[in-house]
């Protein structure tokens, strides 16, 4: 009774599961934007997290096919399961904000507006629903200083069908060098590749000056490790001697990476742009080797829950 009555107090947030991500990178979902002039249009390769205060999404398209779209514009997203694809798992409802040119296509830029997620039945899902509201409402009094609200949260868990994979990023200048966990990044058709830091981060600056970044990919087997060093988003630089992973000099800039095998990707940044609660970085691929077999990700356990009724289970790490 007293755990049921501490849960009511302070909510519950809705849960994103940490997998291991297997090689062949399912399980898959296919993404389809509605509401463009040119009809459904599939963005499953082309969307990326650009904000978490508001909740917006960057989706990679063509001019052409926006035409004279203007903020304020309805769209919607809809997740499908690839094998079940008859109904969507969710539907994601946005509101163009703008959009960011790159050096193909532009960054169409929407706000999350609301979401229908059909994961699990209506009663299990507003009872985590009205959970996930009374754990928003005292962020505040947590020390969460985001406080996403409890509609961008439930649009957020609706995203994460998408398996977003987890990379440890190595930055540097002359006097800070750090490294990071990060989830919130994308490649795109365009030969570009995109990552959302939280504006905050003491790395920000660091990513500015010295435009350079070393990305490798993290192993399921150290997620305890990966997310030991989520505290550095908070530092100016580290302490190599007392991290509990080993690290090395990526080929290229020279950037901190994993030491063991795996993938290692170096990027160059090209532009920044400030967007809500975070800044995007707009980089090219200055060099790529490796691939982490096993990859940390997280997924909403929402959907985990959904394949794991229907024989398909995610290898969960919780």
């Amino acid at each position: 009774m007293i755990g049921f009555l501490r849960l009511i107090r302070n909510g519950r947030d809705l849960r994103h599961m940490p997998i291991a991500l297997p090689d062949e990178r399912q399980p898959e979902v296919r993404v389809v934007l509605h509401g463009l002039p040119v009809g459904a249009l599939d963005v499953s390769s082309a969307h990326v997290p650009v904000s978490l205060r508001p909740f917006m999404i960057g989706l990679h398209v063509d001019p052409t096919v926006i035409g004279n779209t203007t903020p304020g514009m309805p769209l919607r997203l809809d997740i499908f399961d690839a094998k079940e694809a008859a109904v969507a798992l969710a539907s994601i409802h946005l509101s163009v904000t703008g959009r960011v040119s790159l050096s193909q296509g532009v960054l169409l830029l929407v706000e999350t507006t609301g979401c229908h997620n059909r994961c699990v039945s209506p009663p299990i899902r507003w009872w985590r629903y009205l959970l996930a509201a009374r754990h928003a409402s005292r962020s505040a009094a947590r020390g969460d200083r985001l406080r996403m609200s409890a509609r961008d949260l439930r649009c957020l868990n609706a995203y994460y069908i998408v398996a977003r994979p987890v990379f440890l990023v190595g930055v540097a200048n002359d006097t800070s060098t750090n490294l990071f966990p990060m989830d919130l990044v994308g490649s795109l058709s365009s030969g570009e590749y995109l990552l959302t830091l939280r504006a905050t981060s003491a790395s920000i600056a660091v990513m500015e000056d010295s435009r350079r970044i070393a990305m490798s990919g993290a192993p399921a087997a150290l997620h305890r490790e990966v997310y030991a060093l989520g505290k550095q988003h908070h530092m100016r630089s580290i302490e190599f001697a007392s991290i509990p992973v080993a690290v090395r000099p990526s080929d290229l800039f020279g950037l901190p990476v994993l030491a063991q095998p795996g993938l290692v990707r170096e990027l160059t940044v090209t532009d920044a742009h400030r967007i809500g609660s975070h800044v995007l970085f707009v980089c090219t691929v200055a060099s790529e080797k490796g691939q982490t077999s096993r990859q940390l990700a997280h997924v909403s356990g929402m959907y985990g829950e959904w394949l794991a009724r229907r024989a398909r289970p995610v290898q969960s790490l919780a």
